[in-house]
């Protein structure tokens, strides 16, 4: 069966269970950052979407936890060490969806910006980042979440594509 597009994530809430669960979760290109931390793999069960974003940075990408129609998905990352830690949120528009991230990195995830068919969130954290990539969801395809390691910080990021 071909992969879901993104456009139909509207008509997926109707479809059979054993339909929607077709166009699962799956990670997508490369981890970025560094080796330290536990694994996590954090994303929306389609056929639900992304509908917040919430960041918890300073001088790196603390913590991010993303939302979703059903509920709150579990905090990647933490608050961190700092005591003037910024939180930010951004809330999708219902015809929104987030199509890439560009992060700066090394042995942490320094910097990140969300990239949505509409327009860029960000970007959050430092500017101490030694590499800087671009990740992008393939042409019709979502952003559903993330995988990686982390603990007090985000280590490392992936795409988990829908």
């Amino acid at each position: 069966m071909p992969p879901q597009k993104v456009r139909d994530f509207k008509t997926r809430k109707s479809e059979p269970a054993e339909k929607a669960s077709a166009g699962a979760a799956e990670e997508f290109g490369e981890e970025c950052g560094g080796s330290g931390g536990v694994p996590y793999r954090v994303f929306a069960h389609p056929p639900a979407r992304i509908i917040k974003v919430r960041v918890w940075h300073r001088e790196l990408v603390d913590g991010i936890q993303l939302e979703t129609e059903d509920g709150i998905l579990p905090r990647i990352g933490g608050t961190g060490r700092h005591r003037d830690i910024r939180q930010d949120a951004f809330e999708l528009e219902p015809d929104e969806f987030i199509i890439g991230i560009s992060v700066e990195y090394w042995t942490y995830l320094d910097r990140i910006s969300f990239h949505t068919n509409k327009r860029t969130y960000g970007p959050y954290g430092g500017d101490g980042g030694r590499l800087k990539k671009s990740l992008n969801a393939p042409s019709e395809r979502a952003v559903a979440g993330f995988q990686g390691r982390h603990w007090e910080f985000i280590d490392s990021i992936q795409l988990m594509i829908s």
